[in-house]
């Protein structure tokens, strides 16, 4: 068995090295970064993709949740689009398409045939310098938000836990909320500020273009340079100057919801997405929650019956972010009950470390799932523009040799780090 573990990674690891496709990238006059990722499967199909390099992050306290709301407004009216028109021009062309926020950055993508890329560039350049951001239009799409908001949050016992979670993890840094934002924001916001918003980030200087599929590097660059090259930046982009200060001690909130069960989030501040150790602090999300054969799973789930959903997992931030513990109580059940299994699985890790099986499994299942998704162009998009528009590809492509190079000593001494309980921060979900 030992013999057959080894084999199969070796043979992952010469996979990656072998299929992670090469980007060639060009930079515009005006700051637009292009990225063009070839990857040649006869599918004829193409992702366009642009990432702003604004998300929550770039918000301040008063003005929360309009990088959001600005992702709804770019499928309003621009200067030569009626409202909805976008939608109904990519889906004449067999296309699909749809847009995200994050708390880094805004991410929009249009997924077609290889021969309505120069298309999609071009309605992606009408959105970057024509949007009209009309003032009837923004009254009618915030009830919107503001009802996703209720929904998602202020409805979902789950969202509710998990958005005051980042309220008391984080005190001074944006991250102190989630990307929808507070609902008295919502109500607040003017035209003014989406407007101003959308000068300051929906800049070619703020932007990653990024097509991938069945393409050649150069057409996209010439393609890219005809439908934004002529697009002026407006002002500078302002820095973000946060950074938030190290925690003092343990927190332990108690919040009330109507809910069937109780729930609780346990949060440990972890690095951003470029430090080496997120490597180690991926390998214990998995061995901790990922599939049944998990720890949490096992012990929480299948053997004790306490709880009914589990996560626990690392954030890959722009800025430092959390490690994060998720659990939904089974009806009758304390959350405190479940917060003491949980230490206790954490506490054994770093008493007894992890064994070597399980970390062969997790190399095995993160290598074969990366192959997997390098071979669709969408993915292939997402995976490097979401490292492109954070400034940094490094992480991605050593990768690799990081998890080659993962250790069960390296898994303990990152548990050791970093499940601290004297500056963790615990929110306890109850019946109201």
């Amino acid at each position: 068995m030992k013999k057959f573990f080894l084999l199969l990674l070796l043979t992952l690891g010469s996979l990656m090295a072998s299929h992670l496709p090469k980007y060639y990238t060009k930079t515009l006059a005006n700051g637009l970064e292009v990225v063009a990722i070839p990857l040649h499967n006869d599918s004829d199909v193409v992702s366009t993709d642009i990432f702003y390099k604004v998300g929550s992050r770039n918000e301040i306290m008063g003005k929360t949740g309009i990088a959001h709301m600005l992702e709804h407004m770019n499928f309003k009216s621009t200067k030569h689009l009626k409202a909805g028109e976008f939608d109904r021009i990519v889906k004449g062309f067999g296309g699909v398409n749809n847009a995200s926020t994050s708390f880094d950055y805004t991410h929009y993508f249009i997924k077609s045939s290889s021969q309505n890329m120069g298309e999609s560039m071009h309605l992606f350049a009408e959105l970057m310098a024509n949007l009209k951001l009309d003032d009837k239009e923004f009254q009618t799409e915030r009830e919107v938000v503001a009802e996703e908001r209720r929904w998602r949050t202020d409805n979902s016992p789950m969202g509710y836990l998990y958005f005051r979670m980042f309220n008391n993890a984080y005190l001074y840094h944006p991250y102190h909320w989630t990307p929808i934002g507070f609902m008295n924001d919502i109500k607040t916001w003017t035209i003014e500020d989406i407007r101003k918003f959308h000068e300051t980030y929906y800049q070619p200087n703020n932007a990653v273009l990024v097509v991938t599929g069945d393409i050649e590097p150069q057409e996209v660059f010439d393609k890219a340079q005809k439908e934004f090259g002529h697009i002026k930046n407006h002002t500078d982009v302002p820095p973000v100057k946060f950074v938030e200060p190290e925690q003092d001690g343990p927190k332990r909130v108690t919040i009330y919801k109507e809910s069937q069960v109780e729930m609780l989030a346990i949060a440990f501040h972890i690095p951003n997405f470029q430090s080496a150790d997120q490597v180690a602090l991926s390998v214990l999300s998995e061995i901790l929650y990922s599939g049944k054969s998990s720890r949490l799973y096992q012990e929480l789930i299948q053997k004790k019956q306490l709880a009914n959903q589990i996560y626990a997992y690392n954030m890959e931030n722009t800025d430092p972010g959390l490690f994060i513990f998720l659990a939904v109580c089974n009806p009758g059940v304390k959350a405190e009950t479940v917060e003491k299994e949980i230490i206790a699985q954490i506490e054994k890790i770093k008493k007894e470390g992890v064994n070597t099986k399980e970390l062969e499994k997790v190399k095995i299942n993160t290598k074969a799932d990366f192959i997997y998704s390098l071979e669709s162009s969408s993915s292939v998009a997402n995976l490097f523009g979401s490292y492109l528009v954070r400034g940094d590809v490094e992480p991605l492509l050593h990768y690799e040799d990081r998890v080659n190079a993962m250790t069960t000593e390296k898994v303990q001494k990152a548990a050791l780090k970093y499940f601290d309980f004297d500056h963790a921060t615990t929110v306890i979900l109850r019946k109201k």
